[in-house]
């Protein structure tokens, strides 16, 4: 659901090589002819912004060659010789740019190794992810219509502007929040229809719903304080929580999960009026 900052490609063709180097076996060699189709299907990987074409299957690169670079991956693990590939791109993303709340812990192939052999070690299609998103969305590049594909985390635009929302109301007591990605007049079509298949096949508003309970708890003292001192009422909680939701903004950015759920508490008169009272919040459906 999240951007990332787009990974220095300047040592891909090093770390190829490094991915054709299995330690006590003999290297595969690359020809001056198979270095440039590398150069070429990174430079078209790039250009088409990670979606899937016939143009990242090139002829040029054999079968047997395309599948040492996909057994070549496997080095990218703890202790591998392409270790440093994966740290590199986990070092600056501490939280899963899918679900935006759980621990980096794996690479999610943006185009399937399986399908993509060639561009198994590609920097730019490697999405550093939570191990949950990476199993659920899987292949995810492909369906009945281009909307059923997940985004490359690197290179869709976004506009800013307030796209991912938190419904937010109070039933029988207990806080009940509703996430949906909603379309916006700088919102492309296709992005934002990418964005909802993403966001569902994620199963994201359950997901959520711990760390929903979890982020309300670190207010839940202040809207008891104000509420005991008599401090502005309803309305001064609503300032607080845009307060809060602004403060989020900025370490987080405009769409993410927290900067979301203040902006709906914020947007609840019934939560601002009553939400020192309520108990553990619950996710909507």
């Amino acid at each position: 659901m999240w951007k990332l900052p787009l990974p220095d490609n300047a040592g891909a063709m090093a770390e190829l090589v490094t991915a054709l180097s299995p330690v006590g076996a003999v290297a595969v060699p690359l020809s001056d002819e198979e270095r440039a189709e590398f150069v070429a299907l990174y430079e078209a990987y790039d250009r088409r912004l990670g979606n899937p074409s016939a143009e990242l299957q090139p002829e040029g690169i054999s079968r047997e060659l395309a599948q040492a670079v996909h057994d070549g991956y496997d080095s990218t693990q703890k202790g591998g010789r392409l270790k440093r590939l994966r740290e590199r791109l986990q070092a600056s993303v501490p939280r899963c740019p899918f679900c935006g709340f759980a621990a980096v812990t794996a690479l999610d192939h943006h185009l399937p190794r399986s399908d993509y052999k060639a561009l198994a070690v590609y920097c730019r299609n490697l999405i550093p992810a939570c191990g949950v998103c990476n199993q659920k969305k899987g292949k995810g590049v492909g369906g009945d219509g281009d909307h059923e594909r997940f985004l490359n985390a690197y290179f869709y635009e976004i506009p800013d502007e307030r796209f991912f929302r938190a419904e937010c109301s109070l039933e029988d007591g207990a806080l009940v929040c509703s996430f949906e990605v909603v379309q916006t007049p700088r919102l492309a079509q296709d992005v934002f229809e990418r964005l909802t298949y993403q966001f569902e096949k994620l199963e994201l508003n359950r997901r959520l719903q711990p760390e929903v309970t979890d982020l309300l708890l670190t207010v839940k003292p202040s809207l008891q304080m104000m509420a005991e001192a008599g401090i502005g009422g309803a309305d001064a909680v609503a300032t607080y929580l845009r307060f809060t939701a602004s403060s989020h903004q900025g370490s987080h950015g405009l769409n993410h999960w927290k900067t979301a759920v203040f902006h709906g508490l914020a947007e609840c008169p019934d939560f601002c009026e009553n939400g020192h009272r309520i108990g553990q919040p619950q996710l909507g459906a």
